[in-house]
């Protein structure tokens, strides 16, 4: 949706869909895509600490029991020394008129506790960078 607000300026964020409301629309793009064999990351809503998130690359390996977002995955992450990381920053917004934005100053990055490997889809601790997954 935002893609549509704001065009090329939002070309950051990977093709996503909400399910099972979006379902047909994956279905079509997943199909478009053919023989490139993306991988797409599938989200369970109102969950928390990782729990059910999967990669699927086949349409039947897609199992969901409920609201769920499913995400091209991004095939060429930015690593650290061959590890999945990301960055957990805390941010305010007190207005978006002027548009205020207060910026904790303290963050924590997060990495995954075994090398990134797309051969080994079912490796959380391959792909997942979750605190509660990887102590």
């Amino acid at each position: 949706m935002l893609k549509n607000i704001f065009g090329t300026v939002y070309n950051f964020s990977p093709q996503t869909f909400i399910l099972p409301n979006d379902f047909r629309s994956f279905v079509a793009s997943f199909q478009a895509m053919g023989d490139k064999k993306a991988i797409w990351i599938c989200k369970p809503a109102e969950l928390s600490r990782g729990r059910g998130i999967s990669l699927v690359t086949d349409l039947a390996q897609l199992a969901y029991e409920q609201k769920s977002i499913i995400q091209l995955y991004i095939p060429n992450p930015l690593l650290i020394r061959g590890y999945k990381w990301d960055m957990r920053i805390y941010v305010l917004v007190t207005t978006m008129r002027p548009l205020t934005v207060f910026l904790y100053k303290e963050g924590i990055a997060r990495f995954s506790s075994d090398r990134y490997d797309t051969k080994r889809l079912g490796n959380v601790f391959s792909h997942l960078t979750n605190t509660s997954i990887n102590k």
